[in-house]
């Protein structure tokens, strides 16, 4: 069981702050999600049955029974989306609404569309609320059509899934759907844009395999694994790391969202390349930090690569001979954005094709101590972290450490005392990551080669 500390609380509760998401979804070969399936959505009341999901405690034979009592848990991470709705209400988002001249945040549908579950009026059953937040039915689809077979005795998964249940044990589709609101879909209203950012929105941050496991309301076990896929986490990652650097590089591919009129559309560079601390004290002048990856110089705004850089190591030991292409289309993207817009879209354009191609690949693969223990060696190595000039790339180098310890001793390819051994570095790292004003690359290379010479002695 994963144990959360400050850190990965701060990273969700931040990530669940979402004003909105970030754009324009891939061409992900996934079922119809919730906001658009155009089912009857009957509302979190009618999975509540204490027969069903709304016990106090987890006494069912086949699930815990107790679902909505932990989404709706306020005292814990996982009552995150039970809360979304009324993360708009507080001072801060009513404020980024007023800047933005929307008016109410709790009525803005580029609010709404991530904070709850906004379908359209028509298809809201008589228990809908949409003060709920992001409810069951945002996740698994609007009930209408599938409730019946999901509590009939004998009813499989796969009957669910035809009647419009949605698949979120798939990876591929349960990552697709976060993305929407977590990175951005093709709805006008799920876009957070530079200016959004600029009103007072936190900083977008997320990872599949994390946020997958801080927001499990289910227990994966022997009947889980008969009637499900079960990846595992290093799976889980790996796709996830795929899809979200595609569905950014199909983003910054779209002309009417990667421009802001004469300049292009700042979400999609990294934050902390450009704001920096501004000083005149002469020990400052070391804040920009030369990057071995990128052919750009100070006071350039850096395209966020942070998912690309860990897809580096994945893909490395997974399909070596894709490197060199990702390590190609990752320098013309870079210098793409120096020369001009078509450039960019050129770049990103062959950037998301590749994620789709590496998407694939990883779906396909085997992921066992091994390759596991191979990709995790990569993250770690000194010649990659060198790449972690900047807190986003940082912090996803922190939780992929985490995420594979954690689920290597889940699959028993290491031990838990192992993984205890590592846990003093990996908190030093989680230090070096705690707050991104205070990022230093160098204290997280230096916890991350501690945690190296551990991994290579397993």
């Amino acid at each position: 069981m994963r144990v959360l500390g400050n850190l990965w609380l701060a990273i969700v509760c931040t990530a669940f702050c979402v004003f909105a998401g970030a754009g324009r979804a891939t061409a992900t070969d996934v079922p119809a999600k919730p906001l658009d399936d155009g089912r009857e959505h009957l509302g979190v009341a009618s999975c509540g049955g204490t027969t069903c999901h709304s016990r106090q405690a987890p006494t069912g034979a086949k699930i815990r029974q107790n679902e909505i009592i932990t989404w709706q848990d306020q005292s814990s991470v996982t009552g995150a989306h039970a809360r979304a709705y009324r993360v708009l209400m507080t001072p801060q988002s009513q404020a980024i609404a007023r800047h933005l001249g929307i008016g109410p945040a709790e009525e803005a549908a580029g609010c709404l569309s991530c904070h709850a579950h906004n379908i359209p009026e028509t298809q809201q059953g008589l228990q809908f609320n949409l003060a709920e937040g992001v409810t069951c039915e945002a996740c698994h689809g609007g009930a209408g059509d599938w409730l019946s077979t999901h509590y009939a005795t004998g009813a499989t998964h796969a009957q669910n899934v035809e009647n419009g249940l949605y698949p979120v044990s798939d990876i591929t589709a349960r990552a697709s759907l976060c993305l929407d609101c977590h990175f951005g879909s093709d709805r006008p209203d799920q876009f957070v844009t530079h200016r959004i950012m600029g009103a007072g929105h936190p900083r977008i941050s997320f990872e599949l395999d994390l946020f997958t496991a801080l927001q499990q309301h289910h227990d994966e076990d022997t009947d889980y694994q008969t009637r499900k896929d079960v990846a595992g986490g290093i799976k889980t990652w790996a796709i996830g790391q795929a899809m979200a650097m595609e569905r950014s590089a199909a983003l910054l591919a779209e002309d009417d969202i990667a421009q802001d009129g004469l300049f292009p559309e700042l979400y999609f560079f990294d934050c902390h390349a450009c704001h920096k601390p501004i000083s005149n004290d002469p020990k400052a002048f070391a804040s920009w930090r030369p990057n071995p990856a990128r052919p750009l110089g100070p006071g350039v705004p850096v395209y966020n690569d942070a998912n690309l850089i860990m897809l580096k190591a994945a893909v490395a030991e997974i399909a070596p001979s894709k490197s060199g292409a990702l390590q190609k289309i990752n320098a013309q993207l870079h210098a793409g954005t120096r020369v001009g817009r078509w450039s960019t879209k050129q770049g990103a354009e062959g950037l998301m094709a590749y994620g789709a191609e590496m998407r694939s690949v990883f779906e396909g693969a085997t992921f066992d101590k091994e390759t596991s223990l191979g990709i995790l060696n990569r993250i770690l190595n000194s010649t990659v972290s060198r790449e972690y000039t900047n807190y986003a790339a940082g912090e996803q180098a922190v939780i992929a450490v985490d995420t594979f310890l954690n689920a290597m001793v889940a699959q028993d390819f290491i031990s838990e005392a192992a993984a205890t051994a590592i846990a003093p570095a990996l908190a030093r790292a989680k230090g070096a990551v705690e707050s991104p004003n205070q990022y230093d690359p160098g204290a997280l290379r230096a916890s991350l080669n501690q945690i190296a010479a551990r991994v290579r002695a397993l």
